[in-house]
């Protein structure tokens, strides 16, 4: 058990996979605060869930391989916004789950690699492995703890930062730990959260390009929740991170004060929703880049009208590095909806839709990005899913040089015992 969770410790819920265009490092998130629930429960839930069950020194281990294969045909691997580049990816992703509990404590691990081989345009092949997991703790009537973290070797994509195209994709390797202990008992009206973090990134090639991007985000922050309603809980919350790109030359480290208020309700048995908003303060550490108060908010809706059709809604405005040096950071704006719908107990469908804006602090460029996707799976068995999966996304910007068009076309087969 001990080995289990201290592994746990080291890692976290994100999955290795080719990182979306434009996403920098940022601030860590926290994790939900935990809830325990029955051990034997939990256990025998995800044993009718499937997996295959272990003993080990005296723990009923839950362990679930699977393995993904996909084909893609991506019209525009580089985002260029002329001369595109088209290319066929064979994308393979092994993972083996963990699952198991001790009392109310519970713990999971999943490590997973990612290997990616283009047809055309073999500098552009990839592996990506994350190791990752949680640790949930519960520490008596009044304290329980979720800790997680992650370790991931990977790579940004040619042509998804500002960093010029070079020979071979940006190769990192990122490690986080985070966690959030909470105060109050199961019921009370008020419970306290308070967070910490960290997010290390070191890029391992191309360093005439990307030294200036190895930095560390670290974080401190506490939530107040007051629940005023059965169904209705209001919340104020505060962080302070601290921005270090360990280049000694760079002038983007920074220090961010984010304080937020907002609600957590149920608004029917159908529909409950999240919502927050406030201002984050961001001042960088050479007096010359200009600081920044904004507003922030972020929010989720979700709506199930019918048991097997679920809708969700994000939003989010929140301060993102940058990368290439382009302005001193990104106020980034998004938008999106999800429907989720199961025609019958093999057939489900997914169709999304987002916009974003990104707006370039300190430089005179904002992106504007659509995206919509579609996608069905059936489910020819239990362990078995076969997938077709469809995206587009469009980018207009003031600078000319960073417009796109993208489609991607993908067919999948997902086995999980």
């Amino acid at each position: 058990m001990f080995a289990l969770a201290g592994m746990a410790a080291l890692s976290s819920a994100s999955l290795a996979q080719q990182p979306r265009p434009d996403a920098p490092l940022g601030p860590v998130a926290a994790p939900a605060p935990y809830s325990p629930s029955a051990s034997a429960a939990a256990q025998e839930g995800a044993a009718q869930a499937g997996g295959l069950s272990l003993k080990l020194m005296g723990l009923l281990v839950t362990a679930r391989p699977s393995i993904k294969v996909e084909t893609r045909y991506d019209d525009n691997i580089y985002l260029s916004p002329n001369n595109r580049t088209a290319d066929q990816i064979l994308v393979l992703t092994p993972a083996l789950s963990l699952e198991t509990a001790k009392g109310s404590n519970k713990f999971s691990l999943r490590l997973s690699t990612t290997i990616g081989q283009y047809q055309n345009n073999r500098a552009d092949n990839y592996t990506n492995t994350t190791l990752n997991g949680t640790a949930d703790f519960d520490l008596g009537t009044r304290l329980r703890a979720r800790l997680a973290g992650d370790i991931i070797d990977g790579v940004d994509p040619r042509g998804s930062t500002n960093n010029p195209i070079s020979n071979a994709p940006d190769h990192y390797r990122q490690t986080s730990g985070r966690g959030v202990f909470s105060y109050g008992s199961q019921g009370a009206r008020g419970r306290l959260d308070f967070e910490l973090g960290q997010v290390r990134r070191e890029y391992l090639n191309n360093r005439a390009t990307t030294a200036a991007s190895d930095r560390v985000v670290n974080d401190l922050g506490a939530t107040f929740n007051w629940r005023i309603g059965p169904k209705t809980t209001l919340l104020i919350q505060g962080k302070h991170s601290i921005v270090d790109y360990t280049l000694p030359a760079s002038t983007l480290g920074s220090i961010e004060n984010t304080l937020l208020g907002g609600a957590i309700w149920e608004v029917t048995a159908k529909t409950n929703a999240e919502f927050r908003i406030g201002v984050v303060k961001k001042d960088f550490d050479d007096a010359v880049r200009a600081g920044s108060s904004s507003i922030s908010w972020t929010g989720k809706v979700g709506w199930s009208p019918l048991t097997y059709s679920h809708v969700d809604l994000s939003l989010s405005r929140v301060p993102a590095e940058t990368s290439g040096g382009v302005g001193n950071f990104i106020d980034k704006t998004n938008t999106g909806v999800r429907w989720t719908h199961e025609w019958n107990g093999r057939f489900t469908t997914e169709g999304s839709a987002s916009y974003a804006t990104d707006d370039y602090q300190g430089a005179a460029r904002t992106d504007n990005t659509q995206t919509y996707g579609a996608k069905a799976t059936y489910k020819m068995r239990r362990w078995l899913n076969l997938g077709a999966d469809y995206s587009h996304s469009m980018r207009s910007s003031s600078d000319g040089n960073f417009d796109y068009q993208h489609n991607v076309f993908m067919f999948f087969i997902d086995t999980t015992l």
